[in-house]
């Protein structure tokens, strides 16, 4: 690990703090140069302006005493003359103090002129000495007329100026000064001084050239502000510049190279106390290569896991579509025995079970599994459902359970070869009934408790908590099981067995559920064959009483005339009339009437033989077919007839017997040569007939 050291200068910052004095340097030494720049222009200009009108003030006083010299008729030695430049004074030589020099020089018709160095005469100021040749005819008559001219105005317009600010003094190639500022300038000449202006005054006309010199002590202050100003904003801004380089790019790349620097320590890699950039790389570098490592190892095990998922997807895909047709082929199904036949190959084939058993329940209690076979008699193996001992007798009724070793529970002998040494799915496949029992049995006994319920599963009701624990003789509960198995509110029922065998799938508790799920849906596909039949048979018969209705009569007495025609067959039909019914209904009720007419078909069941064709032909009316019967035949069972529903007591809670009877006409035809509409009216005729002898009788048609 690195320690977390304090702040600490780096080597960046260094260089970037030189970078600003170096800046700083050279924006006040550039600065500098131009503010000396522009003094320096300052002053030459004012230098040259004041020497030219200094000139100019010389100039015109020299044109003044020339004129007035030349204007002059005579001249006499050392009489002194007046003129409009002054006193004129006519002298034989120049005065050497005065230091006359020519500045002109006097060629053709004009004159030669002199001008002396400037002074101070008592009481005339500061004067500027003048002389100027008159030739005579010889050299010794020719004479010099001077002129001390006040140099007043001169002095007023250099003090105007020193009192703007700007000294100014003429000076002699020596250095004296002639006139001007004496006090003031510095003592010598460089750039702080802004003794830089310098300028010739008369220039040109004298040997000597006399110079202005000019001063400006308070110069920075007259100097423009826009160049300082841009200058200066310009290295401001560099320096702005180097510093937000500073705060962009180099702090944050410092900051970063000290989080990578604590992020790969925080890893594992050991650094140096003061780690280089290298040696943070090196690590850093290192620690990749080990995340990469780490990260085709999480990538092999992801694409792995995701293979994985997709076969396991693809499976459940294919188990889910192979439910569905499953599911669907058994929901076509018109029949009990189908569905278990798709239920039990689908298990098989498409699930991957092909140990896959099924044993149906039989009318007599028993399991049959078709697929095994008894080893003493060769026939289907039969488990029976009441007794206790049997582990399959008992899933049946308990529900679908997983026995992961079946053999350490109770079981029959001869279940072994069905249970086997692994891992059993047993699953009861029943039809779930949602119908009330009337609705199935066309009870009309309201004491029944089952009569209004739409619980059918009441065969559980007559089967003591001690079978469920494996005990008890079996015997004690044989005959309500076989009694409940009977009942045709009993739905159709089977115990599927799943196995694992060697060429199949393990049988677990995952695979289980769809399983489980799809014996489901066997029971729902048994409800749906259940209520095609129903609606089958509620085509075709009377809900009241069970018997054919009336379409149905008529469909039968049409084939069976048919048969007749054809095989030249004698055929009897039955016209039966409950006699006062409705004095009955009126005196018990309707739903008396409803258990009368519905008892009056079961005894219609009891009276006919199996092949005849039984049917309400509506209200009280009753009709029965009798195929291949002689007249005395059919005679024998209309008699039956009546005398078994006159005998019978129709309320029972009465405390008197109550009894119905019925008229019944009979009509035969040899060989079917009538029509069923005409067969019914001479049958019709024949129960009319007996109703007007009194009722109670037998009637007999004769052949047309």
């Amino acid at each position: 690990m690195v320690k977390t050291e304090g702040k600490r200068t780096r080597p960046e910052d260094f260089f970037l703090l030189a970078l600003l004095l170096v800046n700083l340097v050279f924006g006040v030494g550039l600065l500098g140069a131009l503010r000396a720049n522009l003094s320096k222009e300052l002053v030459a200009g004012e230098s040259t302006l004041v020497s030219s009108k200094i000139s100019a003030f010389l100039w015109g006083k020299i044109l003044r005493f020339t004129s007035a010299v030349e204007q002059r008729k005579r001249v006499g030695e050392g009489a002194p003359l007046s003129g409009d430049a002054g006193t004129l004074t006519v002298v034989v030589d120049l005065p050497v103090e005065w230091n006359f020099q020519r500045i002109r020089s006097g060629t053709g018709e004009w004159l030669p002129v002199f001008v002396g160095t400037p002074r101070d005469l008592p009481n005339r100021g500061h004067v500027l000495p003048l002389g100027f040749l008159v030739p005579g005819g010889s050299r010794r008559n020719q004479r010099y007329v001077i002129e001390a001219s006040s140099l007043a105005d001169v002095d007023g317009y250099l003090g105007d100026l020193a009192r703007r600010g700007i000294l100014c003094r003429i000076v002699d190639p020596e250095g004296h000064i002639l006139f001007g500022a004496t006090g003031g300038f510095p003592a010598r000449r460089d750039s702080a001084s802004r003794f830089e202006g310098e300028a010739p005054v008369l220039g040109g006309a004298l040997s000597r050239e006399w110079s202005l010199q000019t001063f400006i002590p308070d110069a920075s202050s007259r100097l423009p502000f826009l160049p300082q100003a841009v200058l200066a904003t310009f290295f401001l801004l560099n320096m702005a510049a180097l510093v937000y380089i500073r705060q962009r790019f180099l702090l944050p790349s410092g900051a970063a190279l000290a989080a990578v620097t604590d992020a790969v320590a925080a890893q594992g890699e050991i650094l140096p106390s003061r780690a280089s950039p290298g040696d943070i790389a090196g690590a850093l570098d290192s620690l990749l290569k080990r995340r990469r490592i780490e990260a085709e190892e999480e990538k092999r095990s992801i694409r792995e896991s995701a293979e994985r998922r997709t076969r396991e997807i693809s499976e459940s895909q294919k188990s889910l579509l192979s439910h569905h047709r499953l599911t669907k082929k058994m929901l076509q199904s018109r029949q009990v025995d189908e569905v278990f036949e798709i239920l039990l190959g689908g298990i098989a084939d498409g699930y991957g079970f092909p140990g896959t058993l099924l044993g149906k329940v039989s009318s007599d209690g028993h399991l049959v599994f078709l697929g095994e076979t008894d080893p003493a008699s060769g026939a289907p193996l039969r488990i029976p459902l009441w007794h206790p001992g049997s582990l399959l007798a008992r899933t049946f009724w308990s529900g679908n359970l997983l026995h992961a070793s079946p053999r350490d529970l109770p079981h029959l002998p001869e279940e072994e070869s069905i249970l086997g040494s692994s891992a059993v799915l047993c699953i009861p496949v029943v039809r779930n009934l949602t119908v009330r029992c009337v609705e199935v049995k066309n009870c009309a006994d309201r004491s029944c408790s089952s009569y209004y319920s739409e619980n059918l599963k009441c065969w559980l009701r007559n089967i003591s908590a001690e079978f469920f624990s494996g005990g008890g003789d079996p015997e004690i509960h044989r005959a309500a099981i076989t009694t409940c198995l009977r009942c045709e509110v009993f739905p159709s029922s089977a115990l599927l067995v799943v196995r694992s065998v060697g060429n199949g799938k393990v049988l677990t508790r995952e695979n289980a559920v769809p399983l489980s799920n799809l014996a489901s849906e066997a029971g729902l596909a048994l409800e749906v064959v259940s209520i095609f039949d129903n609606m089958k048979i509620m085509a075709v018969t009377d809900g009241l009483t069970g018997l054919y209705n009336h379409r149905e009569f008529y469909q039968s007495l049409r084939r069976e005339l048919e048969r007749a025609r054809r095989y030249r067959h004698t055929l009897t039909l039955l016209m039966i009339d409950v006699d006062d019914f409705k004095r009955f209904n009126d005196r018990f009720g309707h739903p008396a009437g409803d258990i009368a007419l519905h008892m009056i078909g079961v005894l219609l069941r009891k009276c006919a033989r199996t092949t005849d064709i039984i049917a309400r032909y509506g209200g009280e009316e009753f009709a029965v077919i009798l195929p291949e019967s002689t007249p005395g035949g059919a005679l024998m069972v209309a008699e039956r007839i009546k005398s078994e529903i006159a005998a019978h007591n129709f309320i029972q809670y009465a405390s008197d017997t109550v009894h119905l009877t019925v008229s019944i006409g009979i009509y035969s035809s040899e060989s079917g040569d009538v029509s069923e509409d005409q067969m019914v009216s001479f049958a019709d005729e024949a129960s009319y007939s007996a109703k007007k002898a009194g009722k109670n009788q037998v009637v007999v048609k004769a052949p047309v």
